[in-house]
């Protein structure tokens, strides 16, 4: 019997924000279709400001709050770092298909 959970996807990011300090994330969504981390990336990085960025509040991407968010100088844009296969439960009950399809 195959484990379901070691195909899901690890998707891996950061906010830079103005004063240079960083802040990662990540969420684990589902991977029903067997979708590689390379064949993710092509796929998403097609969907992004600029091949890299994105607003997360228009993907539902969790928010990074580490820092306090000074909204005259801080900016909303996050960026991919990578995706990953992992055997990590799902964060996000999203498979990766419709997640990328997201940021269209």
């Amino acid at each position: 019997m195959m484990n379901v959970l070691r195909n899901n996807l690890k998707f891996e990011y950061l906010y830079l924000d103005a004063g240079n300090y960083k802040q990662f994330g990540q969420i684990v969504i589902l991977n029903p279709t067997n979708l590689g981390p390379q064949s993710a990336t092509l796929k998403i990085k097609d969907k992004l400001i600029d091949g890299e960025f994105f607003d997360p509040s228009k993907v539902g991407v969790p928010r990074l709050e580490v820092y306090d968010f000074d909204y005259e100088i801080d900016h909303e844009w996050y960026e991919f770092q990578k995706f990953s296969l992992t055997d990590e439960n799902p964060t996000e009950l999203i498979n990766a298909e419709k997640f990328i399809l997201k940021f269209s």
